[in-house]
């Protein structure tokens, strides 16, 4: 039997099809949420798999390597990859899978939804409304979206469809992204700019990169005083590029028109988190990409690559590219 064990998930509620499906492909799972060693000691020392349906920090990281006996994957929902120890697996040959493509079309929504929010200030006007304030003045719209200028931070899947959704409003886009030439880019009727030509000129800039070491508080103290007085930030990639205390410093000081925020560090927003009392930034919490048939699509393609790397096939997407992997997998 090959072993699967989901070690964390974040109350995504777990569709009755996916046991018939483990039952008929002879795999034996089992569920126990994880949050030290303690817990994985419990439970993940015979997984073939490990299964995270969560961002949770900690449990794939070297000091419990050892634990993981017979594991020869790690498989993450979604897109991002930075909580599991890419490295620590790829030293002892286990492959980091991912589901990537499953969340472009919602973030892609979510991010032009977010960007929409904030130009027009619908959100902060629904406060208003349901305050007893009835005064459009109170909140006017940050920007035109026709023509505005727009930098896109990430040029990968999802920064490609929100800038392709966004295109019948004509905007002037940039784009940063060191991995990807300025021919690509411009196919794409985009210009290839370099991080601070895309602040300075943005009036909006989005964030659609991964986090990595590389963009970790890509955007601090310095990179936010080059936006422009009237700019709008919006993040529905990771906690963590954005530097929350620099950000929200900004925020207070009305040195930024507005951010909207799909991602936090710390969460949820309370008494003592930076981003406490500012009207001038709106939340939702991670759902960016959270399709609307939630949650038989968030598991269907899951299912398929841990189906998959039980009969030993290759799965699509793998995290940590230079591994070697232990198993004799098959394309």
């Amino acid at each position: 039997m090959f072993n699967v064990v989901m070690i964390a998930n974040d109350d995504h509620p777990i569709p009755a099809w996916m046991y018939e499906k483990f039952t008929q492909a002879q795999i034996n799972y089992r569920y126990h949420q994880c949050y030290c060693r303690r817990d994985l000691e419990q439970c993940a020392g015979e997984a073939d798999l490990l299964w995270l349906m969560s961002s949770r920090k900690g449990l794939v990281i070297e000091e419990h390597m050892d634990i993981f006996k017979r594991a020869g994957a790690v498989l993450k929902c979604g897109s991002g990859t930075d909580n599991i120890d890419h490295a620590a697996c790829t030293k002892r040959g286990i492959i980091v899978a991912h589901t990537p493509e499953d969340a472009t079309e919602p973030t892609s929504d979510h991010t032009v939804a977010m960007l929409l929010t904030a130009a027009r200030q619908t959100a902060r006007q629904d406060r208003l409304v349901r305050n007893g304030v009835w005064d459009f003045r109170a909140a006017l719209p940050a920007v035109k979206l026709r023509g505005a200028k727009l930098g896109v931070i990430g040029f990968g899947r999802i920064g490609r469809m929100t800038i392709k959704k966004l295109a019948g409003f004509q905007m002037e886009v940039r784009v940063f992204d060191p991995f990807v030439t300025a021919d690509e880019i411009a196919q794409a009727n985009c210009r290839k700019a370099e991080l601070k030509e895309l602040i300075t000129k943005s009036q909006m800039v989005l964030v659609c990169c991964p986090l990595m070491p590389e963009t970790r508080d890509l955007l601090g103290e310095k990179e936010l005083a080059w936006m422009q007085p009237e700019a709008i930030l919006v993040n529905c990639a990771r906690a963590g590029i954005v530097n929350e205390k620099a950000l929200a410093k900004v925020l207070r000081e009305n040195r930024i028109k507005g951010a909207a925020l799909d991602v936090l560090e710390r969460h949820p927003v309370t008494p003592d988190h930076p981003f406490y009392g500012l009207e001038n930034v709106t939340f939702t919490p991670h759902l960016a990409g959270t399709p609307a048939d939630y949650p038989d699509s968030l598991f269907k393609t899951v299912v398929e690559v841990i189906i998959g790397l039980s009969k030993m096939k290759k799965p699509k997407w793998i995290a940590n590219k230079g591994v070697v992997p232990k198993w004799n997998l098959t394309d």
